[in-house]
């Protein structure tokens, strides 16, 4: 595989002119794009759809260049029937064919080789996303749900280089989706190809990606590594986009951490690494509490000073009455 999929230089995209849009969906983007797994975040309206669609080749830029270098002849080799194969948001489902008919016209379900391989076989991708039972149904047969697994079992069975998702599994049932994300994760990692994907699940993201890119207006305000954007991100408006945390300037954390922390510039703590402390003699009480599962969101008031902040933070059983005394304890 190539170091790089993409290479974009100051690329825009025109609004869409029969929506009455006159903004750019894309505006001047310069990006990388690394193999591996990539993930697009941002907003509704950010731009996500639009990249994705000018990556596919599905739209073509009114300014800037677009090197796409997935198609290098590396990529020819035999391990791989397609350099490229796109899941819009619909699904893009042939609406004349069967479910496993979709899979069949697949070339990673044709060749001789996977003719042989009932792991690559069209009743076995039906099987793996609980399809079987609806294998000769035509889209409109089947619910948004089921579309969208047929969707992506279409997308690995095309057994190519690089795979570009627009908001997979968006109708799959939550419980659901982490089989389903399973299922693409181990494909990518047999197969060696990539994915670019834009997604609004913020757990998705951190769990699947190895690198992501944060769109806003039309703009690309922070690309890096997931897991820097996690544990580092530059602003709190950036942090957001990967989930819940404390955001402190240097005054804030003065009051609020009692100078646990020396730092000279603004910084974040992830909920599994702020815990509430009961303490008799804290300077902080609890003013509300409200369990939200994997962490906790809890006001506080900084006695002395009178101010007052929320802060996400790990759950704890003793933790909870308002009115009790707290301290914060950050977590390394």
């Amino acid at each position: 595989m190539p170091d790089s999929l993409w290479n974009l230089e100051n690329v825009s995209l025109a609004g869409d002119s029969l929506v009455g849009n006159s903004r750019n969906r894309l505006h001047e983007i310069s990006l990388h794009i690394p193999a591996g797994v990539t993930a697009i975040v941002g907003y509704s309206g950010a731009g996500k759809t639009s990249l994705l669609n000018v990556l596919a080749g599905m739209e073509t830029p009114s300014s800037g260049k677009v090197e796409s270098r997935h198609s290098d002849t590396r990529l020819s080799a035999a391990e791989f029937s397609l350099p490229l194969f796109w899941a819009p948001q619909d699904g893009g489902l042939w609406p004349h064919l069967t479910a496993i008919q979709h899979l069949n016209a697949m070339p990673g379900c044709q060749t001789e080789l996977n003719a042989a391989n009932s792991r690559k076989s069209a009743d076995n991708w039906l099987q793996l996303f609980d399809l079987e039972h609806r294998q000769n149904a035509v889209p409109r047969e089947l619910s948004k749900g089921e579309q969208a697994r047929l969707s992506i079992a279409r997308a690995l069975a095309a057994n190519s280089a690089v795979l570009l998702m627009d908001e997979p599994l968006t109708h799959v049932d939550p419980a659901r989706k982490p089989k389903y994300w399973s299922l693409i994760r181990e494909h990518i990692m047999a197969s060696n190809s990539s994915l670019v994907f834009c997604t609004h699940e913020t757990a998705v993201v951190i769990r699947e990606s190895q690198f992501v890119i944060c769109l806003e207006n039309g703009q690309v305000i922070h690309t890096g590594t997931s897991q820097q954007l996690y544990d580092n991100p530059p602003n709190v408006n950036v942090a957001q986009f990967l989930g819940p945390i404390n955001w402190f300037d240097r005054e804030a954390s003065s009051i609020w951490l009692a100078d646990q922390i020396s730092q000279q510039t603004d910084f974040g703590l992830r909920p599994e690494r702020t815990l509430l402390i009961p303490d008799e003699n804290g300077a902080l009480r609890i003013l509300s509490f409200h369990f939200s599962g994997s962490y906790a969101e809890t006001k506080l008031e900084h006695i002395p000073s009178s101010s007052e902040k929320t802060f996400v933070h790990r759950p704890s059983g003793n933790v909870h009455q308002p009115g009790q005394l707290v301290r914060i304890q950050f977590l390394s």
